[in-house]
This record gives structure tokens, sequence and C-alpha cells, in this order.
């Protein structure tokens, strides 16, 4: 009996094993991986969506008042108009600079100081002399057209779409130089609306604020040495000498399909952000960032020259673009 049941095993698994049944086998887990990717795309999508709604919510509610009488149950003076009660506003000087450092022999960053309409972008480009340059600029161009809307959520789609745009050129013309070529960018998009900066990322370019004397990172980096960082098997400070600090998880233009990290945050007077590629915070240390603005804090091109040159004369190891922007609390009208 048993050996019986051993030759019937041996079988199986010997047809199991034949050309036609593994090429079946493979032809199904490809269509299932299919089927996975393009839910958990439409996934992010409906999760974006969401995401801006519960944001718009979260902004008209912001400035409504609610005040409650002392028995603590009617509700009285509820405003939620924001024509009738605007946010404060606020003046926004800014200033961005690139180079092309010590070492690489081409510029592939390519930056984005588009004030009239409130748009602010950093793109590292990826690919060597193949195209990285053009994978750059093709964000920065689109985006160079683009002209805000009246409706927050209308701009914050225009801006994604355009991304998602120069997602697909990019990836075109890397099926256009062969199946070994890789071109792609980071990028680092803010956009101010009212009293809100919003930002749009993917890769390791990055967003810093420096507010009341202290410098915060405010993106997450989509890297290799990043996910270790967060799986508590790399110390931050180990992180730029690993030697995979190069590799990068997200970026515009290397798949068909894009996933871009969002977020916002409430702009307060006096404010300073910094967009910059990897080539600023590779050679100079964030701890020696915040001396330098202490030292700029008014005037944006003086700060943005001053980071580059710290940063170059730190090495210059890399491309390196750095935007500053200011924030100033406007005057009420008298």
């Amino acid at each position: 009996m048993i050996a019986k049941l051993i030759r019937i095993r041996t079988h199986n698994w010997r047809r199991l094993r034949g050309p036609a049944n593994l090429s079946r086998h493979r032809a199904r887990l490809h269509h299932d991986l299919e089927r996975f990717i393009k839910i958990f795309i439409k996934l992010c999508v409906i999760l974006h969506v969401i995401h801006i709604n519960l944001l718009l919510i979260y902004y008209y509610n912001y400035n409504a008042k609610i005040m409650r009488k002392s028995e603590g149950v009617a509700l009285s003076s509820y405003t939620a108009n924001i024509d009738q009660q605007s946010p404060i506003s606020f003046q926004i000087s800014s200033h961005g600079v690139t180079d092309t450092g010590h070492v690489r022999t081409k510029n592939e960053d390519s930056i984005l100081v588009h004030e009239d309409e409130n748009v602010w972008i950093v793109a590292d480009g990826m690919g060597g002399h193949q195209a990285g340059d053009f994978a750059s600029q093709t964000i920065t161009n689109n985006l160079s057209l683009f002209k805000q809307h009246a409706s927050l959520d209308d701009s914050i789609l225009l801006l994604e779409e355009n991304i998602l745009n120069s997602n697909a050129i990019i990836h075109k013309k890397s099926h256009k130089l062969g199946p070994n070529a890789t071109i792609g960018s980071t990028v680092v998009c803010v956009y101010v609306w009212r009293n809100l900066l919003f930002t749009l990322w993917a890769g390791d370019s990055r967003l810093y604020r420096f507010r009341d004397n202290r410098l915060e990172r405010l993106t997450e980096d989509h890297s290799y040495v990043e996910e270790l960082v967060r799986m508590g098997k790399l110390e931050a400070r180990d992180a730029e000498e690993h030697p995979a600090a190069n590799v990068v998880l997200k970026a515009v233009g290397i798949d068909d399909h894009l996933c871009i990290d969002f977020d916002y945050f409430e702009l307060r007077d006096g404010d300073i952000y910094i967009i910059c590629s990897d080539g600023l915070y590779k050679d100079l240390e964030e701890s020696k960032i915040a001396p330098i603005i202490e030292s700029h804090p008014e005037n944006m091109n003086e700060l943005s020259e001053a980071l580059l040159e710290a940063s170059l004369n730190a090495g210059g190891t890399d491309n390196t673009s750095i935007i500053t922007m200011k924030i100033c609390q406007k005057e009420a009208d008298v």
C-alpha cells in the first residue's frame, strides 16, 4: 500500500514538473501579479482622493468659530465662510541655485522657481549621460506651464497630473534607449495656497523647514538606506556612508505607474523652507545647515549661495540644487 502511494505521488510530481505545466503555472503567477498591481494602483488613487477631500474638510473647518454656551449644549456663532473670515496672508521671497559640483561633468539637476503660480520644484535626474538631464528637465518644463486654479483640489490634482505626465514621457524615452536603459528623476514639488504649504515628492530629494531655531526634515526619502533606518537595521548617521546610499526605490519615469507621496503644513511668519537634491546633504551634514540659516535669515539669495558654497567646500561630490523660501506675514490693511 505504501509503495503504491509513493508511485502515485512520484507520478503526479513528474507530471507537475512537465514543461507545459510549468509554463501554465508561470503564466498564472504572472496573471495574478498583474491583477495585484492593478488593484494596488487603484487603492493608491482612492486613498489619494480621500486624503485630498479630508484635507479640504480640515481647511474649511479650520477657520470656523464654534462657541459653546456655559451649559455646553447649544452652538452659536458658527462661521464657515472662508470669504468672510479669510486666513492670514503671506508673501514669499525665494531663490534657487544649481551647480555641477567638483566631480561630475554634467549637471542632471533641474530647478523651477515659479513665484507667480506659487510653485517651487527641485528635480534630480538619474541615468548618466544617457538622459538624466532630460528626465529632470521634463519635470520642470511640464510644471512651468502650471496655472493655479481658484479651487485648491483642482490645483493639487493638476500638479499631480503634470508629474504623472512627466512620468509617462520619461518612461517612454527609457524604452527608446533600449532594454538596459534606466532613466528617471527625483522630484520635490512645493505649492503654497493661502496659509498652507503642500508638497508632492518621489525619491531622495528633500524638503526642510527651519522654525524656532530648529531644522526639521518634512519629507521621507524613498531609498534603500531610509528603509533600513526605518526598520532599525541601520543608524541614520551611517546612512550616507552605506554602499547602497544611492539606491532610490521610487522616482519619476522608472516605472509605468507612479504613486506620489503627498503632505501639507501650516505656514507661520518667519518660516524658512529649503528644497534640495541629495547633493546638499551628502557632503554637508544636517547639523551644519542650521547655523548657515541663522547667519542669513532674511536674504534668500545670500542663504542659497551660502549653502551651495558650504556644500561645495565640503566635497561637491554630486550635482547640488537648492531653493530657499522665506515666509513673511503681510501687514493687515488699515
